[in-house]
């Protein structure tokens, strides 16, 4: 199965936020706007195929260094 998010630059900070129904049923579970990437790894490990919108390779993002 798969999900749609894309990534927006608010203030600086690149931010997560979905885009399909699914993807924001997980955003609401979380009680977030935004999904984190701890949030993305969790889905990626339930199965989900995360789509993003942007060109930024989702393999790439579930690098980054989260604080």
């Amino acid at each position: 199965m798969k999900i749609q998010v894309f990534i927006k630059n608010v203030y600086g900070n690149q931010l997560i936020y979905p885009k399909c129904k699914i993807a924001k049923s997980f955003s609401d579970i979380a009680k977030t706007k935004t999904l984190s990437i701890e949030t993305l790894n969790t889905i990626t490990s339930m199965g989900y195929d995360v789509q993003l919108e942007n060109e930024v390779d989702i393999k790439e993002l579930l690098k980054w260094n989260t604080i």
